[in-house]
């Protein structure tokens, strides 16, 4: 068997080209170090979701390949309800030894303002592991009405006050939030109308009952691509690989919508920082590979490189951006 070369050497005598090319010839099994005795059985990852979400099929896509990195087992279980807590709570409780996983998205930051009687803490129940992806959102609107910019819309709206309206999978969720703060920014009068899931409430818009809403596009991609809808916007820092040419919120005039939906795994607190630090690596490594990109982007997210400091970060920051959102919006706690 050939000897694997010092990576720190020939990233000094090479340069960091050099480097890439070795790691790209590095087999996965090998590349992804375990410490010792993790993992020494079945690894549990808790989607605090229903089957079919975006976090369940995101969950999935990473299974398979870390069940080969690591060689055991990589079960991925569905624990829905109460709006992620359900889940949240049973990976808090479980033991922290690296072998159950709580798979969640940005409803985990959202959870501590709307809900008023956690089982746990967000952040001293649980260690960040690694972000998985970026999650942005697309506004849409039903491509009957006359606006091709987000300015054009809020203009139609300010100007027929409660008469546009909005969608969400839900009170509370992250498409009712957005659409929310979109009126609130906008100065626009536009009624907020729930629906039992994004499927249902995409479908109202696409039939003109409903003028807009915020969704992942890859479940708008094939209205859009129909003639049906008009996607507007996304949302996050920067304009997504997957519509090079829509503007962001930002871009259009809105400033507060830079935050991006994530996806990522956390661990029950207590679990030992090189288990925490080896399910990081390989996170990172099967995320860099083309089959798991392919299918994140079919689903509307971005693979992301993540450290646990980098996902403790991110989490902290978006707890307190969320907390000011949700209160700005009026939405008191259950």
């Amino acid at each position: 068997m050939k000897s694997i070369p010092n990576i720190s050497v020939v990233a000094a005598r090479h340069g960091l080209r050099a480097l890439h090319v070795l790691a790209a010839a590095v087999p996965l099994a090998c590349a992804v170090a375990q410490p010792s005795g993790f993992p020494n059985g079945p690894v549990r990852i808790v989607v605090p979701g229903p089957a079919g979400s975006s976090m369940d099929q995101s969950a999935r896509t990473l299974s398979e390949p870390l069940s080969k990195a690591w060689g055991v087992p990589v079960v991925v279980e569905n624990r829905p309800g109460a709006g992620t807590t359900i889940g949240s709570d049973a990976v808090a409780r479980a033991a922290p030894d690296g072998h159950t996983l709580l798979f969640t998205s940005t409803a985990f930051v959202q959870a501590p303002s709307l809900y008023r009687n956690l089982t746990y803490d967000p952040i001293s129940s649980f260690v960040p592991v690694a972000q998985a992806a970026d999650a942005p959102l697309w506004l849409a609107v039903n491509a009957g009405i006359p606006a091709r910019t987000v300015r054009e819309f809020i203009a139609l709206a300010k100007a027929a006050p409660g008469k546009y309206t909005y969608a969400s999978p839900g009170a509370g969720t992250t498409p009712h939030l957005l659409g929310g703060l979109l009126a609130k920014e906008g100065g626009a009068d536009m009624l907020h109308v729930p629906y039992k899931g994004t499927p249902p409430a995409v479908m109202d818009v696409v039939g003109g009952r409903v003028s807009a809403v915020f969704a992942s596009y890859s479940t708008l991609a094939p209205q859009v691509e129909a003639g049906k809808l008009r996607v507007l916007a996304s949302t996050g820092p920067t304009r997504s690989a997957l519509t090079p040419n829509v503007p962001t919120m930002k871009e259009a005039g809105f400033s507060n919508f830079d935050l991006v939906g994530f996806e990522g795994l956390l661990a029950p607190a207590g679990t030992p920082g090189p288990v925490v630090h080896a399910i990081a690596r390989a996170v990172a490594q099967v995320g860099a590979t083309p089959d798991v990109k392919t299918k994140y982007a079919s689903v509307g997210l971005v693979p992301v490189e993540s450290s646990p400091e980098a996902f403790s970060q991110l989490v902290r920051n978006q707890l307190q951006a969320w907390k000011a959102i949700i209160a700005n919006a009026g939405l008191q706690p259950e």
